[in-house]
C-alpha cells in the first residue's frame, strides 16, 4: 500500500513534491479541503495550511520544507476596485483558510478597520485570491495589495502559509520530504518553465515567482513568524488559544 500525502494543487507546492520517492502518493485538493480529509486521517502527511495546524492538537510539523514569504509573494493577493480606505466589503477564498485569516489580523490589528464579506446580492468593494488564481490576476485592478508583504512591514517576519504535518508518521518521513525538497529546489526553472504553459502564465513569472516570492525552508525566523501569527490569530479568536507549532524531532 502506498503512503499517502496530500499537498495544495498549485505552483508554489510543485518544487516540494518534485522528487517523492516511490512508495508514496501525492493527492491534491484545495487548502480548505485539504485540511478536511487531513482531519479524517485520509493523509500520513499533507503541506497543511498553517491555521489549520494551529487549529488541530494532534498535528506535528515536519523539520525543514515548507511554503513561506519574507515581503511579497504576489499569490496571496487583494484586488479591490477603490483604494483600501475607501473599500468596506471583501470577498473571501472559499479555498483558504490561512490566507483569510491573514487578511483578518491584518484588517483587525493593522489597518484597524473591518472589511467584511459582502451581504447577499451587495458588489463587494474587493476580493481575495490566492495560488495560482492569484498569479493569473495580477495586474488586473485599480488597487492590489499583496497581504505577505503587509505582514513583513508591519512585523519584520516572514509569513508562513503551509508546512508538512502529520499525525502518525511512519520512519523515513521527514527524511522523504526533505530530500524531495532539495532536488526540487535545484529544479525550479525547469520546474517554472514546464508549469507557466499549463496555467497559461509568463515563463519569467514563474521563475520569478519559485525563486525571489516564496521561500521553502522553515528557519527559526519562520518559526517566529508563524508563532506570531498563531498569537494575533488566538486574540482575534480564529485558532484556539493553545500552544502554536508543534514540532517532530529533526
Amino acid at each position: 500500500m502506498p503512503r499517502i500525502l496530500g499537498s495544495v494543487p498549485y505552483l508554489n507546492a510543485r518544487p516540494l513534491l518534485a522528487a517523492i520517492p516511490a512508495g508514496f502518493e501525492v493527492r491534491e485538493a484545495p487548502p480548505a479541503e485539504l485540511a478536511a480529509r487531513f482531519a479524517r486521517g485520509e493523509f500520513e502527511a499533507a503541506l497543511l495550511p498553517i491555521v489549520d495546524a494551529f487549529r488541530n492538537p494532534a498535528a506535528r510539523v515536519v523539520p525543514g520544507p515548507g511554503i513561506a514569504a519574507r515581503g511579497e509573494v504576489l499569490s496571496v493577493r487583494l484586488f479591490l476596485d477603490r483604494p483600501l480606505a475607501e473599500t468596506f466589503t471583501v470577498t473571501r477564498d472559499p479555498a483558504s483558510h490561512t490566507s483569510n485569516a491573514l487578511l483578518e489580523i491584518l484588517a483587525g490589528l493593522k489597518w484597524n478597520r473591518a472589511l467584511p464579506p459582502p451581504a447577499q446580492g451587495e458588489s463587494p468593494g474587493g476580493r481575495l485570491l490566492i495560488g495560482d488564481e492569484a498569479l493569473r490576476a495580477l495586474g488586473t485592478a485599480a488597487v492590489e495589495i499583496d497581504l505577505a508583504e503587509e505582514w513583513f512591514r508591519w512585523t519584520g517576519l516572514p509569513f508562513v502559509f503551509a508546512a508538512w504535518v502529520t499525525v502518525n508518521p511512519r520512519p523515513g518521513l521527514g527524511d522523504a520530504l526533505r530530500a524531495s525538497a532539495a532536488i526540487g529546489l535545484g529544479r525550479r526553472d525547469a520546474i517554472a518553465d514546464a508549469e507557466a504553459a499549463k496555467l497559461g502564465l509568463r515563463r519569467e513569472l514563474c521563475r520569478h515567482y519559485l525563486r525571489e516570492s516564496v521561500r521553502f525552508d522553515l528557519g527559526m525566523e519562520e518559526r517566529r513568524g508563524a508563532e506570531l501569527c498563531w498569537r494575533h490569530a488566538a486574540a482575534l479568536g480564529l485558532t484556539p488559544a493553545a500552544g502554536p507549532l508543534r514540532m517532530l524531532p529533526a
